[in-house]
């Protein structure tokens, strides 16, 4: 069933935000470097956890989940041939490739579904495998992995091995950092990513036993050790989730409280205050307030962590097209990321593209309109026009929103929006 939205409410409310996707999704690829039972509170209830949850069991692990805490057992799997129809639900199914290759050597796995936002190659993965040694082979439909038994290298080459990504790329950080902890010497990732879901990941295989120094920086050393134990995690607030709904409040204007024990990201915090968001730091959490007429962003550009990040841009989007006056974004990642704009034009929004621009002239109102979802976050960014929208607007393919939002209507409902 679509969303259906009647806009024009101020938002008014306090929620806790959510778990983490991103920092969830390789944590949960972590948990098969070790055999027990893993845990993480904390978590959140939506499709993605689910699917990968799927891709495990498919493999013969267990996974549970039941009011916020996820478990995995990783004692029983048994197998490095991942499912197909699993794989191609979730793109962060791509992190199997660095755990099973720990676990067994070898992996065969389908390419990876997910959101069609562009191009998200797999290259500069399997490129960083071969720099440690991997051999990889790509078909038509599946990759396969597997360790070279008698990797060409002698003395200190075997100790120390570099890797240099040509871009901070997320996922290929994660899978360097999954492949490596339990590889014999040490392993130097360079370029690697900063982003904070990385910094987590790192402590989370530390707590396990691994040895990483680096995290949060472009130099990521591992030391590989033996073996990794299960332990028990409380996963961070969604960065991503906190600025959606602080987009909310500043494009219907409001007062609104998010539980969380962390703060808004510097590069998303500064765009907060351009628009004329109030934000006020608490013990417990954070509090939005936005009053008057939204503020332009002459222009802004998408880039890797610390910079402003792409799932942001869509929701940003949203709320410029009523700004007072002409803003541009530059979408510096994801080449499908302006895919929304066709549908928030529908709304009446005043919007120009030339390649990965998009000029945005800030119009008085929305109008409600049947629109659709292409993708997680162009989903949310297009739950936020409807409610700052005049009349009913309908939001088709909401399964892509539901990807990455815990209950999003309930949490809409308690911010006070009208959710039919």
């Amino acid at each position: 069933m679509a969303i259906e939205i009647c806009g024009g409410n101020r938002i008014q409310g306090e929620i806790e935000i959510q778990g983490s996707k991103n920092a969830v999704l390789p944590m949960m690829a972590a948990a098969l470097l070790c055999d027990g039972e893993t845990v993480i509170r904390h978590c959140p209830d939506i499709t993605d956890v689910h699917a990968m949850a799927g891709v495990i069991r498919g493999i013969g692990g267990k996974v549970t989940f039941q009011k916020g805490e996820l478990k995995i057992f990783s004692g029983s799997v048994e197998s490095s041939s991942v499912e197909e129809k699993a794989v191609k639900e979730i793109r962060a199914s791509v992190l199997l490739l660095g755990a099973m290759l720990s676990r067994f050597g070898t992996v065969q796995i389908q390419y990876p579904g997910g959101c069609s936002i562009g191009s998200r190659p797999i290259d500069l993965h399997l490129k960083a495998f071969r720099t440690l040694g991997i051999k990889t082979r790509e078909g038509e439909e599946y990759i396969e992995c597997r360790e070279e038994k008698n990797f060409p290298f002698t003395g200190k080459e075997i100790r120390e091995k570099r890797v240099s990504l040509a871009f901070p790329s997320v996922g290929a950080t994660e899978n360097v950092l999954l492949l490596a902890v339990k590889r014999e010497g040490i392993t130097i990732l360079e370029n690697a990513a900063r982003e904070p879901e990385i910094v987590e990941l790192c402590h989370f295989l530390c707590d396990m036993g691994a040895r990483i120094e680096g995290a949060g920086t472009k130099e990521i050393r591992i030391e590989g050790v033996k073996k990794l134990h299960p332990v028990m995690w409380y996963l961070s607030s969604d960065r991503i989730a906190l600025f959606s709904y602080s987009m909310l409040v500043a494009g219907c204007g409001g007062d609104a409280f998010f539980r969380t024990r962390e703060n808004i990201p510097l590069a998303e915090e500064e765009v907060l205050l351009r628009i004329g968001c109030l934000i006020e730091k608490e013990e417990k959490g954070i509090h939005i307030r936005k009053e008057g007429p939204i503020g332009a962003i002459p222009y802004l550009c998408t880039k890797p962590y610390p910079g402003f990040p792409t799932d942001g841009q869509s929701p940003l989007m949203a709320v410029l097209s009523r700004a007072n006056g002409v803003s541009t974004i530059e979408e510096g990642i994801f080449e499908n990321r302006l895919r929304m704009i066709s549908q928030l034009k529908k709304m009446g929004a005043d919007i120009d593209t030339v390649s990965n621009r998009a000029r945005i002239t800030g119009v008085t109102k929305l109008h409600g309109a049947k629109v659709y979802a292409d993708d997680l976050r162009s989903g949310a960014g297009l739950l936020i026009a409807a409610a700052m929208a005049e009349g009913e607007t309908v939001v088709e393919q909401e399964e892509y929103i539901y990807r990455g939002y815990e209950k999003v209507e309930k949490t809409l409902r308690e911010l006070g929006v009208i959710v039919r």
